[in-house]
């Protein structure tokens, strides 16, 4: 009894008055109208949601706070020259030179502009030989060298500080009892991804899948790197330091007197560290902003498609008076408010 008492105090403060059945009227307009509205409002939906379900980032820039000593850099690249001339430094601005040929895997390899053009290095002579050197283990190098490349990948930690890396034949650059052949002189190369730290979610490495191809054998091919630290949080809050980078290039082309004259044919990475970090931050709307949205959405289209249907209404009934019993989209969706 005091439950139907309550229920009829609430019925007073109804703010949404309710039309009769009998005072209704439907027409083929209306409903047509009211079903073009329930699919804009479907489709309106379906957007927010999907802009829901999206994340998103914002960007702050900022003097770099962290006080790391070394850097991760991640390289897989392909030359086409044999492994066995080949030579991996880092030089930086400390005066510390870092000899990589041991740190890194330089396993025989056929070079083509990309993996799904190599057939040679399948075949069981060559493929027995790959298998070895992978391992770290002896190999034939005449076999391997007839496949004409080399793959040089893996991650190594240097100073971060600006410094060079780069990629020289035995006997060229750095003093050695072994001098390379100039026939055998080519640094065409193709990179597969050359990075600096962890990676990200759509972190973007300019030089990944790029190729480059020598007109002589005497080659110089230049990578000018500005590495930016960044800092990337996602959306449950886990902090990943790593780093992203800009890059323009240059080549030349010497001859062989100019080459003797002291050029040195190969591959360099000149990377700098730059002071100031990038901040990138993930973050998803929330449940409620979703809600208000949703609720703006449904009612504003309600509200006003049943302004227009009245106007026009009113328009080509020549500006005489609504019929009282004219029947809405909004009232449509309303009426059992």
């Amino acid at each position: 009894m005091a439950l139907r008492q309550w229920a009829q105090k609430a019925a007073r403060f109804d703010a949404f008055p309710k039309v009769e059945a009998d005072n209704q009227t439907r027409s083929e307009k209306g409903g047509l109208l009211t079903i073009l509205l329930g699919c804009l409002l479907a489709l309106l939906t379906l957007s927010e949601l999907s802009e829901y379900s999206r994340l998103h980032r914002s960007y702050r820039f900022l003097v770099d706070p962290t006080i790391e000593t070394t850097m991760q850099i991640n390289m897989d690249l392909t030359v086409a020259m044999p492994c066995h001339v080949l030579l991996v430094h880092v030089y930086d601005v400390s005066g510390q030179r870092m000899q990589l040929t041991e740190n890194l895997k330089l396993v025989p390899a056929e070079f083509a502009t990309s993996r799904t053009e190599q057939t040679r290095a399948r075949e069981p002579r060559y493929l027995q030989e790959i298998i070895k050197a992978a391992a770290g283990r002896e190999y034939d190098q005449s076999i391997a060298a007839e496949l004409g490349a080399c793959k040089i990948y893996g991650s190594i930690h240097a100073n971060k500080v600006a410094a060079n890396l780069h990629i020289t034949s035995l006997g060229h650059g750095y003093h050695s009892h072994v001098h390379t052949d100039h026939s055998l002189l080519n640094f065409t190369h193709r990179v597969d991804e050359f990075s600096f730290g962890r990676r990200y979610p759509n972190l973007v490495n300019p030089l990944d899948n790029s190729v480059e191809v020598a007109d002589s054998h005497f080659e110089v091919f230049q990578y000018f790197v500005s590495v930016v630290p960044t800092t990337y949080i996602d959306s449950r809050k886990n902090v990943l330091f790593t780093n992203q980078y800009a890059v323009t290039d240059s080549r030349k082309s010497m001859s062989e007197e100019r080459f003797n004259g002291g050029m040195v044919p190969g591959i360099f990475f000149k990377y700098d560290i730059e002071p100031i970090s990038v901040q990138i931050t993930e973050s998803r709307g929330s449940f409620t902003h979703l809600l208000v949205r949703l609720f703006g959405i449904i009612g504003g289209s309600v509200v006003t498609v049943g302004f227009i249907y009245r106007t026009v209404k009113f328009i080509t009934t020549g500006g005489g008076k609504e019929d009282p019993k004219l029947y809405t989209p909004a009232h449509h969706l309303m009426r059992n408010v």
